[in-house]
């Protein structure tokens, strides 16, 4: 794959063979696995989210694992993927840079989503 603006390679190939996030053992291994695959890990895109079930706080129909859900993929998956790439970005020539994706509903809220609000927003505080 080369990158669009500069002609570089970035990867040989995708990195399609990747673990559910939420398996934290698999998906630590896979990201740990690409300096051997690769050279060197430059960079981290967290862009990883989930808006399914939309739902109000006082919903009685919602259980509160729909909650944990959204916070296992918006953020947990997130801090697994920082503390798995911290040290190869670390050792990257170009300095290693980690990118956050957000959302709006994290610092405006929309109605019916309080679970990604509040997930979302929990990221943009992790990337602060």
């Amino acid at each position: 794959m080369q990158h669009a603006s500069f002609g570089r390679v970035v990867a040989s190939e995708p990195f399609a063979d990747v673990p559910h996030r939420t398996d934290e053992l698999a998906f630590t291994g896979a990201i740990q696995s690409v300096p051997a695959k690769y050279g060197h890990l430059d960079a981290l895109i967290l862009n990883a989210g989930i808006m399914d079930p939309f739902t109000r706080i006082t919903s009685a129909g919602t259980p509160l694992d729909a909650w944990r859900t959204h916070f296992e993929v918006n953020v947990y998956s997130l801090v697994t993927a920082l503390k798995a790439a911290a040290p190869s970005l670390r050792e990257s020539p170009t300095g290693g840079k980690v990118i956050f994706v957000s959302s709006g509903a994290a610092v405006g809220g929309i109605a019916g989503w309080g679970p990604y609000n509040a997930s979302k927003a929990a990221m943009n505080s992790l990337n602060r």
